[in-house]
């Protein structure tokens, strides 16, 4: 969900494959106890896994219909959820206009948040939906990077089962029945 939020409103101006870089607090890596799971073995560490043909790179790209490349790792954080996505462009974009186009995209859902500077999962910790921003556009205006975060106990399954609940009893996907 992070990198496909991330990557959704340009995905029709993409050149190539999209890279995803991603970071997971290891509430996410699992309930098997694990190297990704285990505190003391992330303490000061950051653990990369499943670098090639991992579900979600498979996931985006059916999804979103472009190719992608996915980098996941595991941090010693415990909730949260981070990608740094990097994407080239068919034309020439500036900050301005990829932010505008970001904006409109996302203009009406109340559960992502466009943000200036990069979100960080420390932040959004308790925040029913994601945050996208940090923006960034290399001298030649084809490539930029971009950053979201989400709550992956909250955004990630459980708040997306609601919102299809809300939606299919008719209701705003930002409402929760219950």
């Amino acid at each position: 969900t992070c990198g496909q939020l991330a990557i959704a409103p340009l995905r029709d101006r993409i050149s190539g494959p999209a890279h995803v870089f991603g970071v997971s607090g290891y509430s996410g890596a699992g309930m098997t106890p694990s190297r990704k799971n285990d505190p003391a073995e992330l303490k000061d560490n950051l653990i990369p896994y499943a670098l090639s043909g991992h579900i979600h790179e498979r996931e985006m790209s059916h999804h979103l219909g472009c190719s992608i490349r996915f980098s996941p790792h595991v941090a010693p954080f415990f909730r949260g959820l981070m990608t740094t996505v990097h994407m080239s462009f068919t034309d020439q974009l500036d900050a301005k206009e990829i932010r505008a186009i970001y904006a409109e995209y996302y203009e009406d859902e109340s559960l992502v948040e466009m943000c200036r500077d990069s979100p960080e999962p420390v932040a959004i910790a308790g925040f029913p939906g994601a945050r996208i921003g940090g923006i960034s556009v290399a001298e030649d205006g084809r490539s930029f990077a971009v950053v979201s975060a989400l709550d992956n106990l909250l955004k990630g399954a459980a708040v997306q089962a609601l919102q299809n609940l809300s939606l299919a009893l008719g209701l705003p996907e930002d409402r929760f029945p219950g």
